[in-house]
């Protein structure tokens, strides 16, 4: 019985075990379904926190990124643009200074040959142009033009008042003398002496002669040859030289071997010249109405001229120049060859202006009286040597300072 019972028991056991373990598999599916349950529920709130994560870095985070990068980007882009534009103001700059030193090299030098390009350029246009509109008039219908029908002629004609820059060819006929010819060209007989190497004033007809455009000399310039030593080789003034405009002379006052100079006034010395020491120039007498004053004591070194319409006077630096007449001063200031000037206005149509000054005490805008000290003589600007540079004008057309000087 025993046995039995433990057999049963150890049947009941082994079916309590059976049951047991069969429990034990239920009671862990059902744990398990419990802690799927449990599972899904934080899943569910991870994947909420994550994608709020997501999203707080979609709205907030990217947008900062991305600005982030767009403001790099944009400075990055400016810093760009900026070496760009000041790469281009260098080019830029570049390309002006070289185009001024094109305009300035030998101020003039080009200026026939830019005219003359010019010239030619518009009268082919015009010849194109004018061909296409073109009527059928004939020839013919033109001859009673008398601009047309006048006869030609091989003789170079310049217009009566035209300053002449170019020395012309002179063929001579017979009746004619040296002192015709230059009476008839407004120069000096030995002028066109001196020009043609003439040592005798007799022509005769067949001979063809150079007539300078003023009296003066023609001189080819040499190898270190300067102006201060071209005008004392032909006794002429420095600033006379340098002011004539068909000399081309730039503000660096530089001559360049072979270049050809006109002197105005200027004399060949005498084989055997005497030198000596020039006494103080007196003041000069001008013989005009008074109007005016003198405005420095000194002697005249350039009289007027049709390219230079001013008298200069030679005085010592920082002599003082005076007013010539009451008036208002309307500008001390710096100007291009002028250098330091003084300009005032008398307030009847008159105006004088006193260059090339060391210093100036007046300013614009004051009230001088005649005689009054306005600055003192130098040679700044477009000068040589020191002088006053005094011109006058009238309604602002220039006119001869001596006609109003005493």
């Amino acid at each position: 019985m025993m046995n039995q019972a433990e057999s049963e028991g150890s049947l009941s056991f082994g079916r309590t075990a059976s049951f047991s373990t069969t429990t034990y598999t239920y009671e862990v599916d059902f744990a398990q379904e419990g802690y799927e349950a449990g599972s899904s529920w934080l899943f569910l709130a991870t994947r909420f926190l994550k994608r709020l994560a997501i999203l707080g870095k979609t709205l907030l985070i990217t947008p900062v990124i991305i600005g982030w990068e767009v403001l790099k980007f944009s400075a990055c882009y400016l810093f760009y643009l900026q070496k760009k534009a000041v790469a281009t103001a260098y080019l830029l700059e570049d390309l002006k200074d070289l185009v001024v030193r094109i305009l300035m090299w030998r101020r003039g030098f080009l200026f026939r040959p830019t005219t003359h390009g010019g010239l030619l350029v518009i009268v082919s246009v015009a010849f194109v142009v004018g061909s296409l509109f073109r009527s059928g008039v004939a020839p013919a219908d033109f001859t009673r033009d008398s601009v047309l029908a006048a006869q030609n002629t091989p003789e170079t004609i310049i217009p009566e008042g035209r300053p002449r820059s170019e020395i012309v060819k002179y063929a001579i006929k017979d009746g004619d003398s040296l002192s015709a010819i230059a009476s008839a060209y407004s120069v000096s007989v030995d002028s066109i002496k001196w020009v043609n190497g003439l040592a005798v004033d007799s022509v005769k007809p067949g001979d063809t002669l150079s007539i300078p455009p003023v009296t003066g000399v023609i001189h080819k310039v040499a190898e270190g040859e300067t102006i201060a030593f071209i005008a004392q080789k032909y006794e002429a003034d420095q600033q006379t030289i340098v002011d004539y405009p068909f000399n081309y002379i730039d503000d660096s006052l530089t001559l360049r071997a072979g270049q050809t100079l006109i002197v105005p006034g200027g004399k060949i010395p005498a084989p055997k010249p005497v030198w000596r020491v020039a006494a103080k120039p007196p003041l000069f007498i001008a013989g005009g109405s008074g109007l005016f004053i003198w405005p420095v004591v000194g002697g005249i070194s350039q009289f007027p001229s049709w390219w230079h319409p001013a008298v200069d006077i030679a005085a010592p630096y920082s002599s003082g120049v005076y007013a010539a007449a009451a008036g208002r001063v309307v500008a001390a200031t710096w100007g291009s060859g002028f250098g330091n000037y003084v300009m005032i206005d008398h307030g009847n149509g008159y105006t004088s202006a006193y260059a090339h000054l060391s210093a100036f005490n007046v300013g614009a805008g004051r009230d001088v009286s005649k005689g009054q000290l306005i600055g003192a003589v130098g040679c700044s600007g477009r000068c040589t040597g020191p002088h006053l540079h005094f011109e006058v004008r009238n309604g602002g057309v220039a006119i001869n300072p001596l006609s109003l000087l005493p």
